[in-house]
């Protein structure tokens, strides 16, 4: 009966049981510890012909499994940090030569001794442990490492040693054929240069003109970027090379156009790791004949040779680069992780060696088992170590750069609220857990005209919360009522504690403004946080380049290195390179400002020997369509401020009446002066975590138990309290965790039963497995703060909280604790 039945041939049938397989065999997997990819791949052996043989490896499934490894490589090109990779390309040229040539020696060697192949089968072996493939990379990323200096070694080094094999792969094919011929080669060479030159040079200047004039919706971004991904993919195969490298080159070409927080990189994502690279996975795995490797003594020795070849040559590999290029051994591990894996390539050689009949059935099935037993390990290696590297990377020593960021953006024209929303989410520091608070302000009136306001104000606040979901990104909309709109501003910039305010600006002014207009004056003048007045012409994900004007004397002011770092963020996010212009003296002081703060970018410099040369130089070097001039401007009455301060933007303007401009007001104070003055109302209610509050052995425990046995430390004897908060903060553990770090998570609450902010902790060594976390949580934090308190009292406690756990020591510490006392002296005490 079944026989007659399978394999399932109903292609919707067959389309829902890989998507039911991509649903549950990555949360099975997990269930047992193993990473998802592996449950994906064991997955595809189970239902593959070679197993249940539900599935065969038909058409519809190579169809959708060419598209996900596909998909894979154009998202490795499409997230790999361009400034990174070109300041790493000696870290990437050194691994790839490595990854290449050391497996490429030995596993021809191998071939040629061990297993008795000719040359010619030999090296084409060899080529086979020289590739790799990177199944595991959507480990890394989802773990915030795309851009990470291992990862991006890594991506660099794919595709240098997987260019060189498939190179090897197409000469020995010809060779074997006896095509070889001097036309043979030529043809070769020519092709490929002809592609590479094409793909780069005709590729951005055509994305950039889609961008700013066909892509006026996420559909047709979308669209037009799948499209072009896959014209590239099979004119790499016209050109003679594999199509994932045509992939991975479109991702790479297109990169500096989808920013990494913007909607279409969130749709991009969605897509493929939701579809199609979970089903390239599972059909990795349909590829798998177990009986064939167990039935013979010949296939064994090959299968079990290509495993070891595969597996020491790139640990090989791995920690020679770890050692040359300096990195650390958790780099090193990663790196190997990542690289270990054989997928793409390696099926490419074997099946182009089994066609030509270089190799025989045995040498397929043991690539298989290859490809299997470095998938296993290289998952279990990749997130294993990934997870160390992410720890390490969120525990660096705090900057001004980590501090809270929260970006205020007043609304009021739905024709530049668009462009507000998305410089906001530019500006949004990776990884960042805060929100963005679209404003609307509403002049107070008659009751009947009041209430008109509110309510289209509130359209425009759902279109900016709409904008910031589809991007991955909270948005939490505020409104409020004033009697004008700077108040209005001022009032929400307070009560929310705004560190930075987005305005827009049309670009004209009355006859009676100083520098934009009475509005924004008189919001300028009176904050102190930073501001940015913005006014593009165009999408700003088209920019090229970011001209920062820095007048005289402002490298003075205290926060401008928090200026600075938000402008290098917007460069990096848009993938453009910074070029700043300023006098001699104050270029200096810059310089040493933007190489000491974070993120790393490209970087060039203008000197001017007058400020008044800046207007002649703009009009010179500029261009309306390709650069964002970023000027930053002093308030009145401040150290750097002079009357030709007012005028500047207009004369930019005036001059150039199609420039992207952005004027930044930096800070007045530094970031450890801005909260020690805004905290100061709050002194007397710092967090309290006593050592009776803590419980450091609650394994054998559900979340919900440990909940309840933490709150019955504070509030012993009042089951209904207990109840009712425990209840509040299970519910938010299944819903909404807050991840502090990796293994560490905090709920919070406000509840009338305390008068000042209290904590409670509770470690389970073998952790608990809670939703939207990145690790198993070892480390659960309550905070529970006075229901009657003002909103900034438990954001100080948050703070207070969080700081002591930026330190990799302090997490540990937490984790191996044996006392309370050993741990609770890490937070302040309640004042007498």
């Amino acid at each position: 009966m079944f026989e007659q039945i399978l394999p399932v041939s109903d292609p919707v049938l067959m389309f829902a049981l890989l998507m039911l397989t991509a649903l549950l065999a990555p949360r099975l997997a997990e269930c047992i510890k193993l990473p998802g990819i592996i449950g994906l791949i064991v997955a595809g052996i189970l239902i593959g012909p070679h197993g249940l043989g539900i599935l065969a490896r038909s058409s519809e499934v190579e169809l959708l499994s060419t598209i996900g490894l596909l998909y894979l490589m154009f998202l490795a090109g499409l997230e790999l940090d361009l400034d990174q990779f070109i300041r790493h390309r000696l870290h990437s040229l050194t691994f790839g030569l490595l990854t290449f040539s050391i497996p490429l020696i030995l596993g021809t060697l191998m071939g040629r001794y061990l297993l008795g192949f000719s040359w010619p089968a030999s090296i084409l072996l060899s080529t086979m442990f020289s590739s790799h493939t990177l199944i595991t990379y959507p480990l890394a990323s989802r773990l915030g490492l795309a851009r990470q200096r291992a990862v991006t070694t890594t991506i660099g080094g794919t595709l240098i040693t997987d260019t060189l094999a498939l190179l090897f792969l197409a000469v020995i094919a010809a060779s074997y054929r006896g095509d070889a011929s001097v036309l043979f080669w030529s043809q070769m060479s020519l092709f490929m240069v002809v592609y590479a030159l094409a793909v780069f040079l005709f590729v951005p200047p055509l994305a950039r003109w889609f961008f700013r004039h066909i892509a006026s919706d996420g559909i047709i971004a979308y669209t037009g970027v799948i499209a072009a991904v896959f014209l590239c993919a099979h004119l790499a195969h016209v050109a003679g090379l594999e199509p994932i490298i045509g992939a991975f080159l479109a991702g790479l070409t297109i990169n500096s156009f989808i920013p990494e927080n913007s909607t279409l990189m969130n749709r991009i994502q969605f897509v493929g790791q939701s579809l199609f690279i979970p089903v390239f996975l599972i059909a990795v795995g349909m590829l798998v004949n177990v009986r064939l490797f167990l039935t013979g003594g010949e296939a064994a020795l090959i299968a079990g040779s290509m495993v070891f070849a595969g597996i020491v040559t790139k640990w090989m590999a791995a920690t020679a680069s770890e050692r040359i290029l300096s990195y650390t051994k958790d780099e090193g591990m990663l790196i190997y992780g990542l690289s270990v894996n054989q997928a793409a390539a390696t099926l490419a050689a074997v099946m182009v060696g089994f066609r030509i009949g270089i190799f025989t059935e045995h040498v397929v099935t043991g690539t298989i088992v290859m490809i299997l037993v470095t998938s296993l390990a290289g998952s279990w290696l990749t997130d294993r170590y990934a997870r160390r590297v992410a720890l390490r990377e969120e525990s660096k020593p705090y900057s001004p750069s980590d501090s809270p960021q929260r970006i205020l953006i007043p609304l009021a024209n739905p024709e530049t609220a668009e462009e507000l929303m998305n410089l906001a989410m530019m500006i949004r520091s990776p990884g960042s857990h805060e929100p963005l608070y679209p404003l609307t302000v509403v002049e107070s009136g008659s009751y009947a005209d009041e209430r008109e306001r509110v309510a289209n104000a509130e359209k425009l606040l759902v279109h900016a919360v709409v904008r910031a979901t589809s991007s991955d990104i909270t948005a939490i909309p505020v409104t409020r009522t004033a009697i004008d709109i700077p108040s209005g501003i001022l009032q929400a910039k307070t009560d929310l504690l705004i560190s930075t305010t987005i305005l827009g600006w049309k670009g004209s002014v009355s006859f009676h403004a100083q520098t934009f207009g009475h509005k924004l004056d008189t919001f300028v003048e009176r904050s102190r946080q930073m501001v940015l007045i913005s006014r593009c012409r165009g999408p700003i994900n088209t920019v090229k380049r970011i001209i920062l004007a820095v007048p005289p004397l402002l490298e003075r002011q205290a926060g401008v290195g928090r200026a600075l770092h938000t402008v290098k963020t917007l460069t990096q996010q848009l993938g453009a390179s910074l070029l700043s212009v300023a006098v001699p003296s104050t270029m200096e002081k810059v310089r040493d400002i933007i190489s000491a703060t974070p993120p790393r970018i490209t970087e060039n410099e203008v000197v001017l020997e007058q400020w008044d040369e800046l207007l002649p130089w703009m009009k010179n070097h500029v261009s309306s369509k390709d650069d964002l001039v970023i000027l930053f401007n002093a308030r009145k009455g401040k150290l750097p401020w002079r009357p030709i301060n007012n005028k500047m933007p207009r004369l930019l303007i005036g001059q150039q009446p199609d420039m992207n401009l952005v004027v930044v007001y930096p800070p007045e104070k530094s970031e450890d002066e801005r909260s020690a003055t805004e905290t100061a109302p709050m002194a007397g209610k710092h967090l309290v975590l006593m050592p009776e509050n803590t419980e450091l052995d609650l394994r054998n425990t559900t979340v919900s138990d440990a909940i309840g046995r933490l709150l019955q430390k504070e509030f012993a004897g009042q089951e209904d309290v207990i109840k009712r908060i425990a209840g509040y903060l299970a519910a938010m553990g299944e819903k909404a965790p807050t991840e502090l770090a990796p293994g560490v998570v905090l709920l919070h609450a406000h509840i009338p039963e305390v008068s000042r902010p209290t904590a409670c902790l509770g470690v389970n060594r073998d952790g608990w497995e809670m939703p939207h976390t990145r690790a198993d949580v070892r480390a659960l934090f309550l905070l529970l703060s006075p229901s009657a308190a003002p909103p900034e009292v438990h954001l100080q406690a948050l703070s207070e909280l969080i700081e002591p756990l930026r330190a990799t020591e302090t997490l540990e510490r937490i984790f191996n604790a044996g006392d309370a006392g050993d741990i609770v002296g890490l937070w302040r005490r309640p004042q007498p």
